[in-house]
């Protein structure tokens, strides 16, 4: 073997050892992860009587996962599944809160606190009664009992929220997932929220940023009413329409890949970091497609799809409005539930 092949040899196996140790880090990292939810599952568990913790836990596999709606609680056609927060004791209610923390990453742990503050609003307003809204008109549901040794699932939602995981074989994924806000923009206690502005600023930034040409294809005639892959609407695929991604210039592609990543970084950070992997690798045939104006003034659409994402964001109103009404679906169409 001559010096030259035997150093490319040695720099191609340490790539491999560094490669091989990485991977290893992550999915260590992800362990972790699941056994920190499993943890925080059966503390919450724990605090609840015995009435509670039948409704809590369901079958896995059960056909009832498919039962849930971002609709406000009165309006639905089913009993949506697990134990209410209204439900719930103080002490029941902060175990709940710190599954969610552990279960979710920093930011999805806010990103749901500020679906269900926004429904605080909502409660102070006319027509409530009728139409159930109130922060305590969330679910949150395990099928399966929560381990580290075994597959389950867990869904938490109401009013404009409904978020489901799923455990499969040390696997952590998310889908579907719909996270949503009226009004867009409130203060509560001193506190500002704007939880999805960010969802509309970069999306408006990445179509501002396209080239012509690329702009041009991305602009669709029309918009679905909700959202085509919204609740009740499993299995449906939308139309493939606007921009080939893999047309774009390398630094709109990264901008649409922080975009996407506004959802995906509900799970925590390994389980996160895995799925925006599996993205890119299809990143050349993603499409993108836009409805609406690109200056901020008025209700936009935007979609992301591809062999294993469909992402859909809805504006119903004018934009930055404290009335603004927002809607959102991500899903991995091949593998809704954990399936």
């Amino acid at each position: 073997m001559s010096h030259a092949v035997r150093a490319i040899t040695l720099v191609l196996l340490a790539c491999v050892v560094l490669w091989m140790g990485h991977d290893a880090k992550a999915d260590a990292s992800a362990q972790e992860e699941i056994r920190a939810a499993v943890a925080a599952a059966q503390r919450f568990l724990k605090t609840l009587e015995e009435g509670q913790a039948g409704r809590a836990i369901l079958p896995p596999g059960s056909p009832l996962i498919v039962n849930w709606s971002n609709l406000p609680a009165t309006m639905t056609q089913f009993e949506r599944n697990g134990v209410r927060v209204g439900d719930l004791s103080a002490g029941q209610r902060a175990a709940l809160s710190d599954f969610l923390s552990k279960a979710l990453s920093r930011r999805g742990h806010r990103l749901v606190r500020g679906v269900m503050e926004a429904e605080r609003v909502l409660a102070g307003s006319w027509g409530t009664s009728r139409r159930g809204w109130s922060p305590d008109n969330y679910w949150l549901a395990f099928f399966g009992a929560p381990a580290a040794e075994q597959d389950w699932n867990w869904q938490f939602g109401g009013h404009h929220l409904a978020v489901n995981v799923a455990v499969r074989d040390g696997v952590m994924s998310m889908s579907p997932s719909f996270i949503g806000i009226e009004p867009a923009t409130f203060e509560l206690d001193g506190t500002k929220w704007a939880p999805l502005a960010d969802h509309v600023a970069r999306g408006v930034a990445l179509m501002n940023a396209l080239p012509d040409e690329q702009r041009r294809a991305a602009t669709v005639d029309s918009r679905p009413r909700e959202l085509h892959a919204g609740a009740g609407r499993d299995g449906v695929i939308p139309p493939l329409e606007g921009s080939r991604v893999n047309d774009w210039p390398a630094a709109q592609q990264r901008q649409l890949m922080d975009l996407i990543g506004l959802w995906v970084r509900v799970m925590p950070q390994a389980a996160a970091e895995r799925r925006l992997v599996e993205i890119e690798g299809e990143r050349s045939r993603l499409r993108f497609a836009w409805s609406g104006a690109t200056n901020g003034s008025g209700p936009i659409y935007y979609r992301v799809q591809g062999p294993t994402l469909i992402l859909e964001f809805s504006v119903r109103g004018s934009l930055g409005a404290t009335e603004g009404h927002y809607h959102s679906i991500y899903r991995n169409p091949t593998n809704e539930y954990g399936g």
